[in-house]
């Protein structure tokens, strides 16, 4: 099986061995509660995540060395995020920085290793996209797949805005709710990133209201319904792995 990176196969020149946690490590955020002995735990944030690929060229390579050394050079020192397949995940993909860590000898004497280190700052893994329309003035019932609650995305093409509030939004399971205010009743685009946390009306910047949400739903079943204003959008969101 493959090990990709960038789109680059790494098991085509070598044997990989991986070396990887079970899990990323947990940070633990506290803070000090006057009366209490200790600190409260307020929060546990999974911290980043480290994977060694231990490699042996495949003999073939030998007298291709120097070729094989500047193209495994070209992709993997980088020093930006791509995307890592594993072997043993290949249908999730992950976020990771790469870097050769051990050099190799020489003259070339079998066997000819070397180590990768592969650094996922964003320790989660990611799957499928998926996507649910929501009609205007309506509900949509929608699965929520992964094993970590997933970041809605929000669009639509032509929202307006309820006449009382001047606000268009959704939902979710009776619950929290994701608001804009829009400054014309004119129909409008709008775009909600819950992801990036970033939102555009009309292509323009521009805020959630107070007491929106950045909506995280847990893996399970959920609603989303218009809850202002009026024009059919699209919810999507990326299967999330830890």
């Amino acid at each position: 099986m493959s090990l990709m990176f960038d789109g680059f196969d790494l098991t085509r020149y070598a044997f990989v061995r991986l070396e990887r946690p079970v899990g990323p490590r947990m940070r633990i955020e506290t803070e000090q509660v006057p009366g209490r002995a200790g600190d409260l735990i307020t929060s546990m944030v999974a911290d980043t995540l480290t994977i060694t690929a231990h490699c042996t060229l495949k003999r073939r390579y030998f007298s291709q060395w120097e070729r094989v050394r500047m193209e495994l050079a070209k992709v993997f020192c980088v020093g930006e995020p791509k995307v890592l397949q594993l072997p043993d995940e290949p249908e999730l993909h992950r976020y990771a920085t790469a870097a050769l860590t051990s050099g190799v000898s020489m003259p070339l004497e079998p066997p000819v290793t070397f180590d990768i280190e592969f650094v996922c700052h964003d320790p989660l893994a990611y799957r499928d996209e998926h996507n649910v329309n929501v009609p205007s003035g309506g509900s949509a019932t929608f699965e929520v797949g992964g094993t970590v609650p997933a970041r809605m995305c929000i669009a639509a093409q032509s929202a307006t805005r309820d006449s009382s509030t001047l606000l268009w939004g959704l939902r979710f399971d009776e619950g929290d709710y994701t608001r804009v205010k829009l400054t014309t009743s004119v129909a409008q685009s709008v775009s909600i990133d819950c992801l990036s946390r970033t939102v555009l009306v009309a292509g323009a910047t521009s805020m959630i209201t107070k007491g929106s949400h950045w909506v995280e739903l847990a893996p399970g079943v959920h609603t989303a319904r218009m809850d202002q204003g009026s024009g059919a959008c699209v919810v999507s969101w990326i299967e999330r792995y830890l």
